[in-house]
């Protein structure tokens, strides 16, 4: 089976995380997710992480230290596992082109959205630990 590798940004701000809804069209479509992309030949995963938020949302960003766990989910078309890393946003998120929307969302809220199969381990075990850090 084919591994993608895949990372997302835990971006915090006032308690709350940003979280982003897939767009309908796309595989996956209109579940939620935590902003990021592919990892590319040759690069880290920070490198890719900043990159897709860059080419996503047209935002620089800082990474921080990887989350405590990783997500992992199998689909037809090959197994993806998700490596999550703290975010800081360094300017304005100034565009979308993935995704139908974007929601800053308590713990609370979070709980209640639809995550994509892969993000649903980083999402309940940031639940547990709460939206607290903030860079």
């Amino acid at each position: 089976m084919k591994k993608i590798e895949v990372v997302g940004a835990i971006i915090l701000k006032d308690n709350k995380l940003l979280a982003a809804q897939r767009a309908a069209g796309r595989s996956l479509g209109s579940l939620w997710e935590f902003p990021g992309g592919k990892i590319e030949p040759g690069e880290t995963p920070e490198q890719a992480l900043e990159r897709e938020l860059s080419e996503e949302f047209g935002a620089q960003s800082t990474i921080f230290e990887p989350f405590t766990i990783n997500g992992d989910a199998k689909y037809d078309f090959g197994e993806i596992i998700l490596y999550c890393y703290y975010v800081r946003l360094n300017s304005q998120i100034v565009k979308t082109i993935e995704h139908d929307e974007l929601r800053w969302v308590d713990e609370k809220e979070a709980g209640q959205l639809e995550w994509a199969p892969t993000d649903v381990p980083v999402i309940q075990e940031l639940i547990k630990e709460g939206f607290r850090y903030e860079y």
